[in-house]
């Protein structure tokens, strides 16, 4: 019997070796890698370049990005989890085509390599943060098998939901942006109109005036225009921009112009119309973002401002009154 019990104890400690070397051998080529792509690191003027001609794409959306010295490593990752994400992640069509939809309404490319690219850099944050979480499970687990696989799931599951938050919270920064900017680009949009410019040079005029202003307006007209002079019919050209930019506003814009070029009534009258209605939204917007403000301050003033604010108040009475009665 006590030669079976041994025979178990010898089996657990001998995978918990080999896990525990496994890991660490991970986590040290890691940093070697990473030590190794710092030391070496040196500007490329031909790298630089072509991530320029990158950001300067057609339907990028996206603005230069210079070369870093964890580029070389985010490619190793990238080709380390490629295998992983499709597993994982490509097989599902429906998850592709919502991935494909925030990708379009953050202002980036919805091709399938981009998605494809994304999904990659999913699995390749959840093996990066696995193998962290992995290290600090053993070290903290002393040893333990359970809490070191334990760590390196659930790891893999916090490091795979990272890029998906950061692409949600891009995609809903823009949309707010083209939400705020919308109304003021109606009004150049009516100058231009009453100036007598035509409707599809007045889409290239509000682009060029509002590259600086409004970028995200600016990259919606940009496309808009170039589908126009593709050749794209105006009517199912407005409508990809309505669902390209995901704003509720942005569509009812896309729908009236649509409609109003059908009818043949004035563009003018009508983004006037719109323009004066997106500013008062905008203003009970403020206003409902003022009302809450003073709930908001409900919360730090209850957790850091009460507490220090009472303790200077009440402190030299609470040490008076204790000094006193140790003194009788």
């Amino acid at each position: 019997m006590a030669e079976a019990d041994l025979q178990i104890i010898n089996t657990t400690h001998f995978l918990l070796l080999i896990g525990g070397g496994i890991v660490v051998i991970l986590a040290t080529f890691g940093v070697l890698t990473v030590i190794i792509s710092l030391l070496n690191y040196e500007e490329n003027p031909v790298k630089q370049r072509l991530y320029q001609l990158k950001g300067d794409g057609a339907f990028e959306g996206a603005g230069y990005e210079k070369p870093t010295p964890f580029d070389d490593l985010h490619e190793l990752l990238m080709k380390v989890a490629k295998p992983v994400s499709y597993s994982l992640y490509a097989q599902n069509d429906k998850y592709k085509k919502q991935v494909k939809t925030l990708l379009t309404e953050a202002g980036l490319q919805d091709t399938e390599d981009r998605v494809l690219n994304f999904m990659a850099q999913r699995a390749a944050a959840g093996l990066l943060a696995g193998m962290v979480l992995a290290v600090v499970g053993t070290v903290f687990g002393l040893g333990n098998l359970l809490w070191t696989l334990a760590s390196a799931i659930g790891g893999f599951m916090v490091g795979s939901l990272l890029p998906q938050f950061r692409l949600r919270s891009a995609a809903s920064k823009r949309k707010v942006e083209i939400r705020f900017k919308l109304a003021d680009t109606l009004d150049l949009m009516v100058v231009c109109v009453e100036a007598g410019l035509g409707l599809d040079s007045t889409i290239q005029r509000v682009a060029e005036e509002t590259e600086k202003m409004a970028p995200e307006i600016s990259y919606e007209f940009r496309r808009l225009n170039k589908e126009l002079n593709a050749g794209i019919s105006r009517i199912e050209a407005f409508q990809n921009m309505g669902q390209r930019s995901g704003v509720d506003e942005v569509r009812s814009l896309c729908a009236m112009i649509v409609q109003s070029d059908k009818m043949g009534t004035s563009v003018a009258d009508t983004l006037r119309v719109f323009a004066d209605d997106l500013r008062t939204k905008r203003r009970q917007r403020a206003e409902e973002l003022a009302s809450k403000a003073s709930i908001k301050m409900t919360f730090p003033l209850v957790l850091f401002i009460f507490p220090p604010l009472f303790i200077v108040l009440m402190g030299p009475v609470v040490i008076n009154a204790v000094l006193q009665f140790m003194m009788k």
